[in-house]
């Protein structure tokens, strides 16, 4: 399993995803789930959830449609991000369903978060669905999650609303990864990270943590000390003393 975050703020983009793939206690692997394209006028950030042979295909098929020459549509050929979404639905479905395979009682989707910027455009942030369809987060909850959503997702909903600052973006998305890495053995690091401040050239920060990185364990560290601090601050039950 996985657990994928994308966080939109007025100020920019935050994506984080974990690395670690789940077939049984004795098969675990480490494989990248978050794809960058920063090239020319966009910078473009994907992240996935579910079945890792239709993501890595999903992935080898955008890599191949850019450096086509035939004219296919591809990331550099797409007008604005819900095209993007679309394409990579589109793409999401060929790979759902490979030639010659009964697919009827096998689940073989994934789920995208896509987003970034094209140069003169706002900043987006769109969930692709294993149908191919796809959504925008709501204005009063500018967040999206794929995977293993159900430990992370509580800090999610407090913190982050549209005014919230791309730092503490940042932040809660580090802490939200680290809340689900406790409580799930499915997810694991290391930990890609990706922001993008609006209007940027490019994105300001691409990084794979690991769990006794600074940055990510100075955070995560001040947030436990911080949740023990305000637990042992409770008033006593009567029935205490």
């Amino acid at each position: 399993m996985t657990y994928c975050i994308g966080i939109k703020t007025n100020e920019g983009l935050v994506f984080a995803s974990d690395s670690r793939t789940n077939a049984g206690l004795d098969n675990v692997n480490i494989y990248s789930k978050m794809m960058t394209h920063d090239v020319g006028d966009r910078t473009i950030v994907i992240v996935t959830s579910g079945n890792l042979g239709t993501s890595q295909a999903v992935f080898k098929s955008v890599e191949k449609d850019l450096k086509s020459s035939t004219g296919i549509m591809n990331l550099n050929t797409c007008s604005d991000f819900e095209q993007i979404a679309s394409y990579i639905g589109s793409l999401n479905i060929e790979h759902s369903a490979p030639q010659g395979i009964n697919t009827d009682n096998v689940l073989l989707g994934s789920t995208f978060i896509v987003g970034g910027q094209i140069k003169g455009q706002q900043h987006e942030l769109y969930l692709v669905y294993p149908q191919g369809n796809y959504i925008r987060p709501a204005d009063s909850k500018p967040y999206l999650v794929i995977g293993e959503v159900k430990y992370g997702k509580p800090i999610l909903d407090r913190v982050i609303k549209p005014t919230v600052t791309i730092g503490d973006a940042a932040r809660c998305a580090l802490i939200s990864m680290d809340s689900t890495l406790k409580s799930d053995l499915t997810v694991g690091p290391p930990i890609d990270f990706a922001v993008l401040k609006k209007d940027a050239d490019n994105l300001s920060t691409l990084e794979c943590l690991n769990v006794t990185d600074e940055n990510y364990a100075k955070v995560c560290n001040q947030w436990s000390e911080g949740i023990f601090k305000v637990f042992n601050s409770f008033s006593r039950f009567d029935w205490e003393k």
